[in-house]
């Protein structure tokens, strides 16, 4: 079973014991009976490489252990514990078998593996284990020899997960399709068609008539397709679709009394959901929605918040229809079996936090103490006389704010800084933010993540450890859908994070990779589809502004001048262009007519002159 993107979780044969590997390819062990952490686990890097796929073994599959020479030899064990195994495939390609009973690697199976990293593992009734990689192969191992049978390609889509039908003897592989490999032949028999993206999880069942039936779910969708294993055939459609609420995390099937189908899943937002089918009257068409949710609250008297549900089966429960589950987080997990009330669509269950009940026990054993005592982190006592503040700013101590001078408060609100003075540098709040992760304290980790100094960012982020990393980008994506303040506050975070810790970020691969950063992407897109638009706007308000100030501007000066307009208040000056209008007409009038009588007289003088002149002559 996967239980997330890297996460891989799995019930012993009889229920009793839980296995599940975190992030960090740490595996842990629990008791389902008393909710105890019994084992863990911790691979060496540098030989054997992070755990990424587990599956139990029973020693009897194989029969042979091995002595303290190292000889193999057969023991009739006296306990089931130490007939118990866990075979675990590693980053490296190898798979190693884990003792429970001696709580370390019991042997190594030989063989060249695969060409990268283990994505899932099985085991048959033969002793024989098959595994699927990064390298496209399916590879298959002998228990009672130790090694490496063969190998086939069923390329050219990498493979997630692998299942196993006895029946059919054939061997189901899901990446995008689902592909169907015949064990002896090794050829590709069958292929569906349905998910659009990689499978994630997958289990398998057999019908009340010998019918051999795959049940799925993929990394980015909400359903789960049932698949008929029968007649050979290619892109076969699912022959049922399940809904969902969030992408499936954990899923199992089991067939009741009653001949009617049962499957359980839990989602990535830690509820139950439980299916009740027919497989005789169940139709394509028609998607199934759950017979009965279950969902866990705590049974605070304060706040009332949800528990997450992280494993649950119907095949390892002891009694018949009931539901064994998990639930807290990855360090404190609680286990219950429980039947499944389908008279109600969703069923509550109020449940004490498992980290409170450890704290209880620890508390418990050590007396009447405080809570804080029992913290890995203890205040210490210091006498405040002896405090040396490294800030040159003057704290006034044991005052109240209205006995405060003015002064005093604005040195402690940091407004008036003399120039001898110098601003606190910027420090690391890389404890801060661990303890906000892993309390998933909301209003811690608000302050820490809601600032903008890029220097206390850039600290606090190259102190960070490598597998905080994911759980930060995840709290990121929560700040980005919230109001704009925050988004400034998250990308300046993503910004810093990408560029230290590129080298952890890309040996993630494409896949993980993408998963990680989808949603980011996804907001950021989102967001910036209006930025061509908004731009254009911006442009426009900007030019109307200039011209607007510019205006303002040339009115202003205007009115600082000496002399815009002067106009003279005076009787004669008003009349007079009047007058000298009335003058310069009545003048011109007189000049045409003196030109008239002028031509008329010189007329006359000269007709005179004539007679005279004839007279004399």
């Amino acid at each position: 079973m996967a239980f997330g993107g890297q996460h891989v979780l799995g019930f012993s044969p009889d229920g009793k014991l839980f296995a599940l590997i975190n992030d960090q390819g740490i595996l842990r062990i629990w008791d389902t009976d008393t909710n105890e952490l019994k084992q863990e686990y911790t691979p060496n890097l540098h030989l054997a490489g992070p755990c990424t796929a587990l599956v139990w073994v029973v020693a009897a599959s194989f029969g042979t252990t091995k002595d303290k020479k190292g000889k193999k030899s057969r023991k009739n064990s006296e306990s089931k514990e130490s007939t118990l195994y866990i075979a675990l495939g590693n980053t490296k390609g190898q798979v190693s078998l884990y003792s429970y009973a001696e709580a370390k690697i019991d042997r190594n199976l030989k063989g060249e593996g695969h060409n990268g990293k283990i994505t899932s593992i099985i085991k048959d009734s033969e002793g024989r284990l098959f595994t699927c990689g990064e390298d496209c192969q399916v590879v298959v191992w002998s228990l009672t020899d130790e090694r490496q049978l063969s190998s086939w390609n069923v390329g050219p889509e990498k493979p997630y997960i692998i299942s196993l039908t006895p029946l059919s003897n054939s061997i189901v592989v899901g990446s995008r399709t689902l592909k169907v490999y015949s064990v002896k032949t090794e050829e590709l028999v069958q292929s569906f068609t349905g998910h659009t993206s990689e499978i994630n999880l997958m289990t398998h069942f057999v019908g009340s008539d010998s019918s051999e039936y795959i049940a799925t779910t993929s990394r980015m969708e909400r359903i789960i397709c049932l698949w008929k294993i029968g007649k050979k055939g290619r892109n076969k459609a699912a022959i049922a679709t399940l809904l969902m609420e969030d992408v499936g995390y954990c899923l199992s099937c089991n067939i009741n009394d009653e001949n009617m189908l049962q499957i359980s899943s839990v989602t990535r937002s830690g509820v139950i959901h439980v299916y009740v089918l027919d497989l005789d009257s169940i139709k394509a068409e028609k998607p199934v929605k759950p017979k009965v949710t279950i969902s866990i609250a705590s049974d605070s008297a304060t706040v009332i918040e949800p528990i997450t549900a992280v494993a649950a089966s119907l095949q390892h429960a002891s009694r018949q229809g009931e539901l064994i589950f998990a639930y807290g987080d990855k360090h404190f997990m609680a286990f219950e079996q429980l039947k499944p009330n389908f008279k109600e669509k969703l069923q509550v269950l109020v449940r004490t936090d498992p980290r409170k009940v450890v704290k209880k026990k620890i508390m418990g054993k050590r007396g009447d103490i405080s809570s804080e005592t029992t913290l890995k982190i203890q205040t210490p006592i210091i006498d405040a006389k002896d405090v040396d503040y490294k800030s040159s700013i003057t704290v006034v101590k044991n005052v109240k704010s209205s006995d405060m001078p003015l002064e005093a408060r604005l040195e402690n609100l940091n407004l008036s800084l003399t120039e001898g003075k110098v601003i606190p540098q910027a420090q690391s709040k890389v404890q801060l933010l661990i303890q906000s992760l892993h309390s998933k304290d909301e209003t811690l980790l608000r302050s820490v993540l809601c600032t903008k100094d890029m220097k206390t960012i850039q600290l606090t982020l190259q102190k960070l450890p490598v597998q905080y990393v994911g759980t930060l980008v995840n709290e990121l994506t929560l700040l980005m859908q919230q109001r704009h303040t925050n988004v400034e506050y998250a990308m300046n975070w993503l910004k810093v994070l990408t560029q230290t810790h590129s080298s952890q970020l890309l040996a993630l691969g494409s896949d993980d990779l993408l998963n990680k950063f989808g949603p980011c992407i996804g907001i950021i897109e989102h967001r910036a589809s209006c930025l061509k638009e908004m731009s254009k706007l911006n442009g426009r308000l900007q030019l109307l502004v200039s011209q607007i100030k510019r205006y303002s501007e040339e009115d202003q000066d205007n009115l600082k001048s000496d002399s815009v307009l002067v106009v003279a208040d005076n009787d004669d000056s008003s009349n007079s262009d009047f007058d000298d209008v009335n003058n310069k007409s009545s003048s011109d009038d007189e000049w045409e007519e003196g030109d008239e009588d002028g031509s008329q007289k010189n007329g006359d003088v000269d007709d005179d002159d004539e007679d005279e002149e004839m007279e004399t002559m």
